[in-house]
């Protein structure tokens, strides 16, 4: 059984998730806090395995519990507030000081069938089985910025495909890179105002070299590309013989996952050996034939290592249906660091982190 903490500063609240807990097989709620400080005391009395966090608290708030916590004694810490709705700056805030997931704090879902409890039971099932040496605090991350008009045009491309969890998974891969090569291009299952508020809050809170991918722009070297997956997106060769994006509407008969898949073969035909390829979180299976595609051309595919995922969904489903390899967030900084960087040592670098994986 694990042990919850109910951190919050309502009385209410704090009922209405204990009783859902006491429903819950494999949790058990040992204790309530109203603040911050309180909570502190609490957890090294009762030593709990994860806790649910308010934001809006007296004494001290859940941010600054937070940054507190991940230094003292690093826990899973789910957050439930107004304040951390899907798509707000506060839920980003709270994933970079070292919370693994968010929802919103319950309102007509608890009248709505048991709605708000079920989507309770699965996060906190799956915060409860993250590894504990990756719930840290995550520092910002300086990354040498290019100008648009003095980076050069790329020949190579770095595709990431993911879902759910992509907000944690990015943060935390973010702090394993040195420098940024290739462009990288996320194309993350989520709809385009959640990706663009997260592309703002990189830009004007963490200042990294991020861009909302835009129709008719070729990709350069050292920028991180977002995109939901609500427009579909060709790729082409431009006059230099850079690659240049273009979206158009969604093809009738096709899901928008399949964009997983139309992205990596157009890549494969125009880029050959020059792509890489990586899957990240999510509850998808989208992609496999494009996967196939990267890699019967020669490029690299990497697969996230599970144990690392909030939602280890696709990793799972592509690394043992499609025998592609795992790697740990560390040897994946590695690879995103140094590719297309095929000279001597690159190799063993890579494999001298995978053997601590």
């Amino acid at each position: 059984m694990k042990r919850v903490l109910i951190i919050d500063d309502s009385p209410l609240i704090c009922r209405l998730l204990e009783k859902a807990l006491l429903s819950f097989p494999e949790f058990v709620p040992v204790g309530k806090a109203s603040n911050g400080m309180e909570a502190l005391e609490l957890i090294e009395r009762l030593e709990p395995d994860v806790c649910t966090l308010d934001v809006n608290m007296p004494a001290m708030d859940g941010l600054v519990l937070l940054k507190k916590l991940m230094v003292r004694r690093p826990m899973p810490v789910l957050m439930v507030s107004a304040l951390t709705k899907e798509g707000s700056r506060t839920a980003f805030e709270s994933l970079r000081y070292g919370a693994l997931d968010f929802l919103p704090k319950p309102g007509g879902l608890w009248e709505s069938g048991g709605a708000f409890e079920k989507v309770l039971y699965d996060r906190l099932k799956r915060v409860a089985a993250v590894d504990l040496e990756n719930i840290r605090f995550i520092t910002r991350k300086r990354l040498r910025k290019r100008g648009l008009t003095s980076a050069a045009p790329a020949r190579e491309l770095v595709v990431v495909l993911t879902r759910e969890g992509s907000y944690t998974f990015f943060l935390r891969l973010i702090q394993h890179l040195e420098e940024i090569r290739a462009p990288q291009l996320w194309c993350m299952a989520l709809p385009d105002r959640w990706v663009e508020a997260f592309a703002e809050y990189l830009v004007e809170e963490c200042e990294l070299p991020v861009k909302l991918l835009q129709s008719g722009e070729t990709l350069r070297e050292g920028f991180i590309y977002l995109t939901g997956v609500e427009r579909w997106w060709r790729l082409e060769e431009d006059e230099e013989g850079g690659i240049r994006v273009r979206s158009m509407t969604v093809p009738s008969g096709v899901s928008r996952e399949d964009l997983f898949d139309s992205l990596l073969l157009e890549a494969s035909v125009l880029l050959r050996d020059r792509v890489l390829a990586l899957v990240g979180p999510g509850r998808f299976q989208k992609g496999k034939i494009g996967l196939s595609e990267v890699r019967n051309s020669g490029g690299e595919v990497l697969i996230a290592r599970r144990r690392e995922c909030l939602y280890p969904e696709a990793p799972i489903y592509f690394a043992e249906g499609g025998g592609f390899p795992e790697y740990s967030l560390r040897d994946l900084g590695v690879w995103l660091t140094r590719w297309p960087d095929r000279g001597e040592g690159y190799g063993r670098r890579v494999e001298g982190y995978a053997g601590r994986a």
